[in-house]
């Protein structure tokens, strides 16, 4: 069933499925949603009114929704993506699970739905973080900017069930650093997010600028949030 799923998407996408240059401003859309997401942990960990907790839910949201175009085209690189054998992480269930959790974050909020929701969006989280690190750097771009989509899920998903945020932060972190790494020796001359806007970057070079861009905000919560006793 993969293998006749695999074919008719191939047969559909042939002439598009080369990964696509990214603008900053595109960049930016997914920098947003893990900034967004960090200001919600940051509210619940330091115990802020339900008020303010929903308000920042609220932005993250909309960081979901604005860059919802992007989470799309990052869902068709991967399901065009490489397959590794019996055994391996399928791409197709990657690009499912994203689509998925992308798709309800809102029951974040849901009482009934959110113990079983969250703990699937945790497995969707390290499928995807075990699938981009199977891959070549050449490979692994599309995976990559998936792990930037739903591990800020995972986390503010942790916040509000009451789950201990701290590991799935760690892995966040492990898993940004390795991008970093992967990614470096190709786009390590792009340190910073330039100025121009409209500038476009190689899809790879997304990845990595998009990591770049979060590991210290990620930092930042790893100092501000409580360490487990």
């Amino acid at each position: 069933m993969r293998t006749l799923l695999l074919a008719a998407t191939l047969a559909l996408t042939a002439c598009d499925s080369q990964p696509p240059p990214k603008t900053i401003d595109e960049i930016d859309q997914f920098v947003r949603i893990a900034d967004k997401s960090i200001g919600v942990v940051q509210k619940i960990g330091a115990g802020a009114s339900t008020e303010d907790v929903r308000a920042a839910m609220q932005e993250m949201y909309a960081a979901f929704d604005a860059a919802q175009n992007q989470i799309n085209e990052v869902r068709h690189q991967i399901t065009v993506g490489k397959y590794l054998g019996r055994g391996s992480i399928d791409p197709i269930d990657v690009s499912a699970c994203i689509g998925a959790h992308t798709s309800s974050v809102g029951w974040i909020e849901s009482e009934t739905l959110r113990p079983i929701w969250v703990m699937s969006a945790l497995e969707c989280a390290i499928n995807a973080s075990t699938y981009f690190e199977a891959l070549r750097a050449d490979d692994g771009a599309a995976a990559a900017q998936a792990v930037g989509i739903i591990y800020p899920i995972v986390l503010v998903a942790n916040a509000k069930v009451g789950l201990e945020v701290v590991p799935s932060l760690h892995e966040y972190r492990s898993i940004n650093e390795a991008i970093i790494a992967k990614f470096a020796p190709t786009c390590g001359q792009q340190k910073n997010v330039s100025p121009a806007r409209n500038e476009q970057v190689r899809y790879a070079c997304a990845a990595y600028l998009v990591a770049m861009s979060v590991q210290p905000k990620l930092e930042t919560l790893v100092n501000q949030l409580p360490k487990p006793s």
